[in-house]
């Protein structure tokens, strides 16, 4: 009797009591993804109090995008008067929910409208939320995969002109972190004659309009390497696909149980020179959802200037740059013709964007910058998903207090 109980002990602690920890375990993380990490971005505002809605707009070419919007926070000031409306445009492979990863009322989105803005958050065509177009199956026309940094404007044109007939205001700041940054620089060049009356502000946070010098493993690999992602057009890859539900929870698995693992892949993504920058529960829900989908023409526009060291159109080729623009190269973004205030922020731990390229930027664009700060300790992502972000967020609300304009209603 003695030795049977002593048996079943041990076959209890060495197999049924590791399997019983395990599957209590599973059970512990399925319920964090079943709850705040794993809810849409209205389950997700509307748990934390916040107002949330969400539009349908087509673009001048016919790309129907996802355009998001939170209103009001539970601790928006009642005896606002001016709740100038903001533009926040997402990173490559990211979509407008990145700006509400951070656990609670501290994510950017959240703690902007907390201070009474009228936070809009875009979603570039092709990601999970705005692939949709008026004729084009993005399944199966390899035409909607068709678009560069300099086509975006189109997306940036229908928002802005929503988002002002839908306020009421006259104009608008527009925020851009990493692509979303290169893009909204790239309409304001492109179509001044549009946004100049109707942009108060842009803000660009670490803005990836050079990467000649960056120390991202991944970006400079598809920088200097064209034919990766020519290669996966070739074969018939129009687009990066989202995380699926299994990818997401096996990352997300991965981080709790290792974190140094989740660490690792942001180094090899995006060269994070300082984690303890990064909120780690922050970012094991970052990494489990980091793509939301992307077109690979417009991946092989952005790392272009990691082997040429200028900011140019796309380069397709000779004879078709010839048909395109008259030029056997690809000709300059015209820079020159911003005239809106331009405010920078940087991070100095940035791998992705170095202070190397940080200053080619500058450069290009001094002549409109009225803001210009490097954030100590701060890297590309802890910008979105960081430990301290409120520095940088009150200098922006303290921008836009500087440069908005006037309430229509009062």
């Amino acid at each position: 009797m003695n030795q049977c109980y002593s048996e079943t002990k041990i076959y209890f602690r060495k197999f049924f009591l590791p399997i019983l920890i395990m599957l209590c375990y599973i059970t512990r993380v399925k319920a964090q993804l079943d709850g705040y990490w794993r809810m849409s971005v209205r389950e997700r505002a509307e748990a934390l109090g916040f107002e949330y809605e969400e539009y349908q707009i087509t673009t001048e070419d016919g790309y129907i995008l996802s355009l998001m919007r939170i209103p009001n926070g539970p601790e928006s000031p009642s005896d606002i008067t001016n709740k100038e409306p903001i533009l926040l445009s997402h990173p490559a492979f990211q979509a407008g929910e990145s700006f509400t990863r951070l656990g609670g009322v501290y994510s950017p989105a959240f703690y902007l409208a907390n201070q009474g803005k009228d936070v809009w958050l875009y979603n570039l065509r092709g990601n999970t939320y705005s692939r949709q177009h008026v004729s084009l199956n993005p399944s199966i026309d390899d035409e909607y995969w068709e678009f560069y940094i300099d086509t975006v404007r189109f997306d940036y044109m229908a928002c802005v002109e929503f988002i002002l007939e839908t306020t009421g205001y006259s104009q608008i700041a527009l925020l851009g972190h990493s692509l979303g940054g290169a893009t909204l620089v790239t309409a304001l060049a492109l179509e001044q004659e549009y946004f100049g009356p109707r942009t108060s502000l842009t803000i660009l946070i670490t803005p990836a309009l050079m990467m000649a010098h960056t120390n991202a493993p991944v970006y400079a690999a598809m920088g200097a390497c064209p034919w990766i992602l020519e290669n996966m057009r070739n074969l018939g890859v129009n687009y990066f696909s989202e995380s699926n539900n299994i990818v997401r929870w096996v990352l997300y698995q991965s981080c709790l149980l290792i974190h140094p693992l989740c660490t690792g892949l942001t180094a090899l993504l995006t060269d994070e020179e300082n984690p303890s920058a990064l909120d780690n529960e922050s970012m094991d829900f970052f990494l489990a959802r980091i793509s939301n989908g992307i077109g690979i023409r417009l991946l092989e526009h952005l790392f272009q200037s990691v082997r040429t060291s200028q900011f140019t159109y796309f380069d397709l080729g000779v004879e078709e740059n010839l048909e395109a623009y008259g030029t056997e190269l690809p000709p300059q973004i015209p820079l020159e013709n911003i005239n809106t205030p331009l405010a920078l922020m940087w991070g100095e731990f940035d791998g992705s964007i170095t202070q190397q390229d940080a200053q080619w930027i500058r450069s290009r664009l001094e002549d409109n910058i009225i803001f210009d700060h490097i954030y100590e300790d701060q890297t590309h992502l802890s910008f979105l998903v960081g430990n301290n972000i409120e520095e940088y967020l009150d200098d922006i609300i303290q921008l836009m207090s500087e440069y908005q304009t006037p309430n229509p209603n009062t």
